[in-house]
């Protein structure tokens, strides 16, 4: 990503080298980025074209290095925190909960996501003026700011969901020296900016986009991460308004398998993706770019690829799935199990072919696919693509990655209404996903224990599951109760990256790190 500057050169010693106020960046299909040099912020903004390019570019902080702030930075803390996987690698650390404080992985995600923030707070104010001077129209200026806001305030959310409060940077420029080693806000403060900023979008950004838009951020988007932030809050009825505007506008899959189908992008269930837009399904090492991700490559059997397969499902979490779910057969994989995707065979693996004779189950029970201390279950929500072969050094994938979905939205809502006393409708939200799921009974004992199941098992292996158990305030017994470990004090929370704690010296690490 190249970048320039706007306005004033704005560095904010938030991350240990200075970011640039905004980068420049284009769409003429989706989100596809085009680069622009050696505009200036009067070109900038007195065109409805590069206006719209600066706010596409803030999207760029979820599609920049996949690896590091994606997948390490919020696929990590929200699968191997909840013990139900771990890592075969090195970053082993997660299922201790003893993440040390240079984790690059956390760094990364923290310099995303503030230069997504920093890049919104160019456009809201530029943009506004642009409205003012007639250089861009009321509709299309109103709805580049709500997208700012938007993503401004999920990418707050994002941050305090890993590491609680926050610097809340909102402004455009400054030439006060104090503003570039702005403290933390607490946890509370950081999410009453969300709110701010999600309340603000909700009030400028469209339900649905045309075709050559798809991808943007929604108002839907915006007031289920508005739903978010209150349930962090405690305020329970502002999130139950919040997540039932949503009705009518989103509906759940009617196949559970279909939510993560390499075919169905942007399906009817999702609210908010990481947009990929790679012209070719997979790419070798080296070949990549900001718009593919190597997920797939993360959770497939060794068996099929030469290295890799570092994310590992626990046998205890495959056997924790009610019988008739049918979410456990379209969530993990194991021995004598076929790939439940009609379009992927694991007998059309070379590495299969030459040494499994040509199987077409993940292992059998007789010989287990478990080298290296594996379980022999693996995820199969992110491999879906039929085109990525790692035998063949293809290990990069097109495949989008879905960060918040309706589902998630239900099973709130079924948390939010118990919260307040609302049991029937608690159960009806909460069997509205259990339904889907083949299953046609509450869950036994406690309501609130069975919400926090169904979190586990309807968003196992994705972006969320972590942040909603902390987010219960129940995840500390939640944890001694399933595993019998007791979270060391302060550890059910991410550390401040040292290299930001070293840039910017008014920084309290969180305790006990």
């Amino acid at each position: 990503m190249k970048m320039m500057k706007l306005n004033k050169l704005y560095i904010f010693k938030i991350v240990s080298v200075g970011l640039l106020a905004t980068s420049l960046s284009c769409s003429d299909d989706y989100l596809i980025d085009q680069k622009y040099d050696g505009l200036t912020s009067d070109i900038v903004y007195s065109d409805p074209t590069t206006a719209q390019a600066t706010v596409t570019s803030i999207y760029d902080a979820l599609q920049m290095d996949i690896v590091e702030g994606n997948m390490k930075g919020m696929l990590y803390p929200n699968t191997y925190s909840t013990l139900d996987f771990y890592n075969i690698g090195s970053d082993t650390f997660f299922n201790t909960y003893e993440v040390p404080t240079d984790f690059d992985g956390l760094n990364q995600l923290w310099i995303k996501m503030y230069s997504g923030i920093v890049s919104a707070n160019n456009a809201i104010p530029n943009i506004q003026n642009m409205i003012e001077a007639g250089t861009i129209e009321e509709e299309l200026g109103n709805r580049l700011i709500g997208e700012s806001y938007a993503l401004r305030g999920i990418y707050f959310s994002i941050l305090a969901s890993n590491f609680g409060g926050v610097p809340l940077v909102t402004g455009i420029t400054t030439t006060s020296e104090e503003s570039l080693y702005t403290p933390r806000s607490t946890q509370e403060e950081t999410f009453q900016q969300v709110v701010s900023d999600l309340e603000a979008a909700v009030e400028l950004l469209p339900w649905s986009y045309t075709s050559d838009n798809v991808g943007r951020v929604t108002r839907g988007a915006a007031e289920a991460y508005l739903g978010n932030a209150y349930m962090w809050l405690g305020d329970y009825n502002s999130a139950i308004a919040a997540y039932e505007s949503l009705d009518g506008h989103y509906t759940l899959e009617p196949d559970y398998l279909n939510i993560h189908d390499y075919d169905n992008r942007n399906g009817m269930e999702s609210i908010f993706e990481i947009q990929m837009f790679s012209a070719s399904g997979a790419a070798n090492w080296g070949g990549n770019d900001d718009n593919m991700n190597f997920f797939q490559w993360f959770t497939m059997p060794l068996e099929i690829q030469t290295y890799g397969g570092y994310t590992v499902p626990t046998a205890q979490f495959f056997n924790s799935f009610e019988a008739g779910d049918v979410r456990r057969d379209a969530t993990l994989i194991g021995p004598d199990m076929e790939h439940p995707d009609s379009d992927i065979n694991i007998s059309d693996y070379p590495m299969v072919q030459s040494n499994y004779g040509g199987i077409n189950t993940c292992g059998t029970a007789a010989a287990p696919w478990n080298p290296e201390g594996r379980s022999g279950y693996y995820l199969l929500k992110f491999w879906r693509n039929p085109l990525v072969d790692a035998s063949q050094g293809n290990i990069y994938s097109d495949q989008n990655l879905i960060l918040l979905r309706y589902a998630e939205v239900l099973l709130s809502l079924a948390e939010a209404h118990y919260r307040v006393g609302n049991t029937a409708t608690a159960e009806s939200y909460l069997m509205q996903v259990r339904n889907r799921a083949g299953l046609t009974t509450l869950p036994t004992g406690d309501l609130l224990d069975g919400i926090l199941e169904e979190y586990r098992h309807e968003l196992g292996g994705e972006f969320s599951t972590w942040w909603l158990l902390r987010r219960s305030g129940d995840h500390e017994n939640y944890i001694y109760d399933h595993f019998g470990i007791t979270i060391p004090a302060g550890k059910d929370i991410m550390p401040i990256p040292q290299q930001q704690m070293d840039a910017n010296p008014n920084l309290v690490q969180n305790p006990n790190y």
